[in-house]
């Protein structure tokens, strides 16, 4: 993935050329590098011109008449995404009203428990996710949506600040970390300050579930399961015993990926939706209960006054990242 803009294994010519002249900008490459790459022997500002029918033409066979199209993607633990993630936004932003992230945008590997030698500060953590939310919401500029719920990795910060001996030092620090981010903050360091504005329009969900116009509930929920499909079991009697009014669930946090309709759970569908992280060396420890994570994201589709239909949500899967294992082979 060192060049985002080289063809990518079974990608089709129709679908390259959309990518290629939909994310020109955020790729950062000129209209000649394009011809180059599509083998296009034309004058540049011709396939540029070109390109803007093309993506429309695109865009209109990808969309349906729905009222509501919302793009889920989750546990991206920042700094460590898969480095096309803008990209996947943008070639879905004509597409989708609404942006869910599920749960995990940060790491917080700085404050996290597990061994570590050198890693990024909390301050460097805090501006990272800062300025990629401020990308996401340029994206995502014709009023969409974005709504980000709590998970896991987000909770470290609120264990540490639990964990303050200064207790009243608590009332002056706000204890949820995507808040903070979204509302503005400021960093005091050798008697100077830098603020950090506030980002608009991001509705942030202090809790580990949102039930979306009682159709969709997205989840980062803590459980973990070694048999397939457990979870979606699980997630289906759990919100059914809380008496959710919902017709589908998508459940994040495993970094796996399985999707059914729960016939034991009145026909429940519920999407357990991988990742979109790059793999952590801390997963692959030496545990032999460790298996592969699944990139991928799910957009869901559905009318206002009509329940939601199993076929119209799609899962993209995307390439796995193979670790080089070749370094730890030994030819003696």
């Amino acid at each position: 993935m060192e060049n985002l803009y080289e063809r990518r294994e079974n990608e089709s010519d129709k679908d390259y050329e959309y990518r290629l002249y939909k994310n020109q900008s955020l790729y950062g490459i000129s209209w000649e590098q394009i011809n180059e790459l599509l083998g296009l022997e034309q004058h540049p500002d011709s396939t540029r011109k070109a390109s803007y029918g093309y993506i429309k033409r695109a865009e209109q066979e990808m969309s349906h008449s729905f009222d509501k199209s919302i793009m889920v993607i989750n546990d991206l633990h920042l700094p460590f995404e898969r480095k096309d993630t803008l990209e996947i936004i943008n070639n879905h932003s004509s597409e989708i009203n609404t942006l869910v992230i599920g749960g995990d945008l940060m790491d917080c590997q700085s404050i996290s428990t597990f061994p570590k030698i050198r890693t990024l500060t909390l301050e460097e953590e805090l501006i990272y996710t800062y300025e990629f939310l401020k990308k996401v919401r340029k994206i995502l500029d014709n009023e969409q949506k974005i709504i980000i719920i709590n998970g896991n990795h987000e909770e470290r910060w609120y264990r540490d600040i639990c964990n303050m001996h200064e207790k009243d030092m608590q009332k002056f620090i706000n204890p949820n970390l995507i808040d903070m981010i979204i509302e503005g903050f400021t960093i005091y360091e050798s008697g100077e300050k830098k603020r950090y504005e506030g980002i608009e329009d991001i509705i942030y969900i202090p809790h580990w579930y949102v039930n979306i116009d009682e159709k969709l509930i997205v989840c980062h929920q803590k459980n973990f399961s070694k048999v397939k499909g457990k979870i979606l079991e699980s997630a289906a009697q759990h919100f059914l015993n809380k008496k959710e009014k919902f017709d589908a669930i998508i459940t994040t946090h495993t970094h796996k990926f399985s999707c059914a309709t729960v016939d034991r759970f009145s026909n429940c569908i519920v999407i357990e939706n991988g990742c979109l992280s790059m793999p952590q060396d801390y997963a692959d420890s030496g545990n032999l209960g460790f298996t592969q994570q699944t990139n991928c994201y799910t957009i869901v589709k559905y009318n206002n006054e009509e329940n939601l239909k199993f076929n119209n949500i799609k899962t993209y899967l995307l390439d796995e990242i193979v670790e080089d294992k070749d370094k730890y082979v030994v030819n003696i």
